[in-house]
């Protein structure tokens, strides 16, 4: 996001459903997701947050919580392999565009047959990378912004080191995964779409060998 923030979310572990905390006056820096030089918000993990108001919008955007802004998020542990299999493929969709159809969320955990290309381009001065997926009910979906931390930070440095063949690298490591999900965010309303975004590349095994965007941008 801009200005230095993140969007976060995560599962609530009573109900399964997804929840975004948000700061009510001003958006999330990144350090949030830090505790000293650790980084604690990171896929699977499991944290604790201390909320104030539940803050739905009336379409998409029903999973905001605003967060006490003075109780910083307590790490509690991480889900083993046998949790987080269960936990993705419990709340997974195998079609997108039909879970979109009730307009009553705007996070996605994905099925996905397979990612066919991933890319970066330059758009007005900026870098970013984009995607092109199927999902497990054979819908294709082309050209989606990837807004992920991990994603962004791991082709950037696969760029530095020189491997120009990343794509066919990146795309050959996930299609043979057994368990390979993507989760979709949607954005606010912009020029009159919700768009849709990759938040999150999981997998399992996973494909980042378990490390975070703090230790690809470290090696940048």
């Amino acid at each position: 996001m801009g200005g230095g923030n993140i969007c976060i979310s995560g599962l609530d572990r009573q109900t399964g459903r997804f929840v975004r905390p948000v700061f009510e006056s001003h958006g999330i820096p990144q350090e949030y997701a830090f505790e000293t030089k650790d980084q604690i918000i990171r896929h699977f993990s499991i944290i604790e947050f201390e909320f104030t108001k539940y803050n739905p919008s009336d379409v998409y955007h029903t999973e905001d919580w605003i967060v006490n802004e003075h109780f910083s998020p307590r790490f509690k542990g991480t889900l083993k392999e046998e949790g987080i299999v269960r936990t993705l493929n419990n709340n997974a969709v195998n079609d997108l565009e039909k879970a979109m159809d009730f307009r009553n969320k705007s996070l996605f955990i994905v099925r996905v047959q397979k990612i066919s290309k991933i890319w970066d381009e330059e758009s007005y001065g900026k870098f970013k990378v984009r995607m092109d997926f199927t999902d497990a009910s054979g819908k294709n979906f082309h050209r989606v912004p990837v807004t992920d931390l991990l994603t962004l930070a791991a082709v950037q440095y696969y760029i530095k080191k020189g491997i120009k063949n990343y794509s066919e690298r990146f795309c050959k490591a996930f299609n043979m995964r057994q368990n390979k999900f993507i989760r979709i965010g949607l954005t606010r309303l912009f020029q009159g779409e919700y768009w849709k975004q990759v938040t999150a590349v999981m997998t399992i095994p996973d494909l980042f060998d378990g490390k975070s965007f703090s230790y690809f941008e470290n090696k940048l």
